[in-house]
């Protein structure tokens, strides 16, 4: 059974308090205590430690002028706010990594770390069906959010199932420090490509000098199709997206024959109540493109190989990672927002609770 409610901490969860109209602020989010729940037969309480923060949670926020989803959202106003899979159909896509405090399922105990739970609060009830149990000797605790977690292993399954990149040709990634672009990028150069990132200000540094792109192009700073000439002189041969936009219009109007554009986000059309009109056809016909959009759970097949792979390539140092670590579920609305403003460098994560595997903070 579930220990005595007044043996743990406060239950603080985050509501949803307003349909966002364009881009979020603190006032759409409220602090709220829940009663901490006691799981059934079959269920297992934990205490969140770690909870990742991704773009599609704007999304999912109601609209204020009833749009349709996905732009309309799957959540209403005092709903709690989501993370990870909605509704969770397997524990790679769970949105937090906690410590068993109870359990009524036997394959798990307290004490035991798992990956689960998809709602923005500090104790959690899940089927234990929906859990996976963490090893912390094998890989930190962070790591499964993180570099071992969805988002690296979106840019593997958009690159290995369709952007395909080959030796000597060049791959253009946008959003490029972040969570998925900056591993994308990497696994593109790891297949030999010349690769040309996207990003802005001071992180067009960190993406050369310490992830090892080509070259980066800062999208504050002038216009992005000379640019991108500039850079592409021979154009481009596969452009994964993570923004849409403008910026996947110049990469589309620079396909080179028989190019490749991933579309893995649209983060710049998440504020926006409609989605923008998309690039002219006809050149897909007469290059012979390929454009194909992309979800992470139709690749489950990969992930075992995604992992070894993963893990081989952080130990040659061939991948680097880094994440963006946010202490409090209290600063989880402004982890989003920071997230939405291009703030983060890597995979934004809020640390909800002390790791017990860590020494240090």
């Amino acid at each position: 059974m579930a220990p005595a409610s007044n043996q743990l901490g406060p239950n603080i969860g985050v509501r949803v308090a307003g349909a966002p109209a364009g881009s979020p602020t603190p006032s759409d989010f409220e602090l709220t205590e829940l009663p901490i729940p006691e799981p059934a037969d079959g269920e297992v309480l934990f205490r969140s430690i770690y909870m990742g923060i991704e773009p599609s949670m704007r999304r999912r926020m109601p609209s204020p002028v009833g749009a349709p989803g996905p732009l309309g959202g799957q959540m209403q106003v005092g709903d709690l706010m989501t993370a990870g899979q909605i509704p969770l159909g397997d524990p790679l896509f769970a949105g937090h990594v906690g410590e068993v405090i109870a359990s009524r399922h036997p394959d798990f105990a307290p004490g035991d770390f798992v990956k689960g739970g998809s709602e923005w609060q500090v104790y959690h009830v899940a089927p234990g069906r929906l859990l996976r149990k963490l090893n912390p000797k094998a890989a930190p605790l962070r790591h499964e959010m993180g570099v071992l977690g969805q988002s690296p292993f979106v840019a593997y399954c958009g690159l290995e199932r369709i952007g395909q990149p080959k030796s000597g040709e060049t791959v253009v990634v946008s959003a490029a420090a972040g969570a998925v672009g900056s591993a994308a990028g990497q696994i593109a150069k790891i297949a030999g490509a010349r690769v040309v990132g996207i990003a802005s200000g001071d992180k067009c540094r960190h993406v050369v000098e310490e992830l090892g792109f080509d070259a980066c192009i800062d999208r504050t700073v002038g216009p992005i199709v000379p640019a991108l000439d500039r850079e592409c002189p021979n154009g481009i041969d596969v452009y994964f997206d993570n923004v849409g936009g403008e910026i996947q219009r110049a990469c589309f109007d620079r396909l080179n024959d028989f190019g490749r554009l991933v579309v893995c986000g649209m983060v710049s059309e998440y504020n926006a109540p409609e989605s923008d009109h998309g690039p002219p056809l006809r050149p897909v016909l007469r290059k012979r493109l390929r454009i194909e959009g992309f979800v992470v759970w139709d690749h489950l097949d990969l992930y075992p190989e995604y992992r070894r792979r993963m893990k081989a390539w952080m130990r040659e140092g061939r991948l680097k990672y880094r994440d963006h670590l946010v202490d409090g579920l209290e600063n989880a609305p402004g982890a989003l927002i920071g997230l939405l403003r291009g703030e983060n460098v890597g995979k934004m994560i809020v640390r909800v609770s002390d790791d017990p595997t860590c020494l240090t903070r």
